[in-house]
């Protein structure tokens, strides 16, 4: 296994500074990894050290206002924020096609990043052979639109680029309250604790977003409507089943649901029992990982619930942001 830093120009001239994680022989396939919010690419080298010995070359990247180097913490842009963070994707998945010509490519989004990923799929869906979306939630309209106003206001008061304290606890707030007694005010990530004091300790996670993030995150989910999907993209979606982003597996089975009534003919959804927001980090992160392989284009059941029609959903199932 070698890697590459990369800096990619965006089509405004940001740079994106994204790492190529490549096998030592021929790769199958490109995965592109589209981080989570208050989060960096970084975090998933682990995750991409064990891809490649799969033979799959994995390139993850930095958002706008994300990673070490960002110039504004936590924010976007000033302007088309969420086109830009689009754009920036697009650059990086032709990037992925230019150094894996002929192999198909993946797009795995966490949280954040899941919602960054179908907008792209949305606008450039004939660039990705599978979708794959981990700790997403549905597309809840009207309180989006509550949401939408608030931050508006608060816009209105402090500037697009204040730091929200608010929000974050508006948001973030509720997400440790059924993990009393928790041990950090962070226990809603994982349940492995080791992994949660590497978030904690890390000083590139956990920051306060922009107002003018939440603006653009905001209007950017209320912009995803998937019967504007290529109703032949594979799109797998996998959480916890106590993932509070994910309303407990209430909201992802909704945006499942929702992306099969769109007319999306291969959509499956794996909901591991037990598991919190990061499944990537999860005391059973072996399984999670083995899962995700599967989704990767190739002969899995997974990868092809057309020949096997009990794919569609799988996993066992108990019972609006995310980091």
């Amino acid at each position: 296994m070698h890697t590459q830093t990369l800096q990619l120009n965006s089509s405004d001239h940001h740079q994106i500074t994204a790492t190529v994680f490549a096998p030592d022989q021929a790769s199958r396939c490109c995965l592109v990894i589209s981080h989570g919010m208050a989060e960096h690419g970084n975090r998933y080298a682990t995750l991409a050290n064990w891809l490649t010995g799969q033979g799959i070359t994995v390139i993850t990247y930095h958002h706008r206002g994300h990673g070490p180097d960002s110039a504004h913490p936590g924010h976007y842009a000033d302007d088309q924020g969420w086109q830009s963070v689009v754009n920036d994707l697009h650059r990086v998945i032709s990037q992925a096609k230019t150094l894996c010509p002929g192999q198909p490519v993946a797009l795995l989004g966490h949280s954040m990043g899941s919602f960054i990923a179908q907008s792209y799929a949305q606008q450039h869906g004939e660039q990705i052979d599978t979708l794959i979306l981990s700790a997403t939630n549905r597309i809840h309209h009207s309180q989006l639109r509550l949401s939408l106003w608030l931050v508006s206001l608060i816009k209105a008061l402090r500037g697009k680029r204040h730091p929200s304290k608010a929000i974050a606890k508006l948001t973030f707030g509720k997400f440790n309250r059924p993990f009393q007694p928790a041990r950090t005010h962070c226990d809603w990530l994982s349940r492995d604790s080791q992994q949660v004091d590497r978030y904690l300790a890390d000083p590139d996670c956990g920051f306060h977003c922009s107002v003018g993030l939440w603006q653009d995150f905001i209007r950017g989910m209320l912009s995803i409507n998937p019967r504007q999907w290529r109703t032949d993209l594979p799109v797998h979606l996998f959480a916890g089943t106590d993932d509070p982003v994910g309303e407990m597996g209430r909201g992802i089975r909704q945006h499942f649901q929702a992306i099969r009534e769109a007319g999306v003919q291969r959509v499956t959804l794996r909901l591991f029992d037990g598991g919190r927001h990061e499944m990537l980090n999860e005391t059973n992160a072996d399984a999670v990982w083995q899962h995700l392989l599967q989704c990767l284009p190739g002969d899995s059941q997974v990868q092809n619930p057309a020949e096997h029609p009990q794919a569609d959903f799988t996993g066992r199932v108990s019972g609006l942001f995310g980091r």
